[in-house]
This record gives structure tokens, C-alpha cells and sequence, in this order.
């Protein structure tokens, strides 16, 4: 039987939870996939474990992306940890991968507007919207 694949909506889903996680917790993203793992019921795919071990490997640099782009009154540590998690893997797909960056960008303010209402979600649509694909 083959592996089924994850919806890419699903998979950024459980990239944001799973680094939310991390950057809350700061454990291992190992376990952080056992976790998420345990709590869903349902396996990652192989290529969303992959692009969790690469956005954990990259992490420092897609950090310092999104630093670079902060207008002067918004610092790193000020920002929510869920919504550090979403530039974090916003910051990766549109850098890494082929996904048109308004789809990236889109999919990930509908999270903040879901699961962040009192945060502004123009806030990550602009800070995405200035990272540029390599």
C-alpha cells in the first residue's frame, strides 16, 4: 500500500504546530514529530518530515530573514510564538520551494485569522510579502 499524501493545507498545518512547539518548548523537532504524531493519530508523510528536518536545519537563517524585514518598532521576541512559527515556515516555502508566494502568503493569514483573532494578520502578510525566493 503507498503512502498518502498530505494536503499541502494539512502539511502547513502541522509545520506551524509542530515548530510552535519547538520554539515554545525548545525540544528536539524529533520529538516534536512524535508529538503532533501522538496527538493527531495520523502519519506525516515523508516529504512533510523532510521539510520539517530542513526548516529545523535552516532555522537560524529563515530567523534572521524575517528579522531583516521587521520595521524598527517590532523586535523578534515581541512577536507571538505562534505567529513566529507561521513566518518561519513562511519564510521557507517561499524561499525553498515552488509554491507561488500568494498562495503561500494566503493560506497562512487564513491560520492567523483562525487561530490568532486578536493578533493582525496584515502583519504577516506584509512581513512574507518582503521575503524574496532564491
Amino acid at each position: 500500500m503507498s503512502e498518502q499524501k498530505l494536503s499541502m493545507t494539512k502539511r502547513r498545518t502541522y509545520l506551524v504546530q509542530m515548530f510552535y512547539r519547538y520554539l515554545l518548548m525548545n525540544n528536539d523537532v524529533n520529538y516534536i514529530k512524535q508529538d503532533i504524531l501522538d496527538e493527531t493519530q495520523e502519519k506525516l508523510d515523508v516529504e512533510t518530515t523532510l521539510i520539517a528536518n530542513n526548516i529545523a536545519e535552516k532555522l537560524s537563517d529563515l530567523k534572521k530573514e524575517i528579522i531583516k524585514h521587521l520595521s524598527a518598532n517590532w523586535k523578534w521576541d515581541r512577536i507571538p510564538t505562534y505567529i513566529q512559527s507561521i513566518l518561519i515556515i513562511g519564510a521557507y516555502e517561499i524561499i525553498f520551494t515552488p509554491t507561488p508566494k500568494a498562495v503561500t502568503i494566503n493560506e497562512l493569514v487564513n491560520l492567523v485569522k483562525e487561530n490568532e483573532v486578536d493578533f493582525d494578520y496584515k502583519f504577516v502578510n506584509a512581513c512574507l510579502d518582503k521575503v524574496i525566493k532564491l
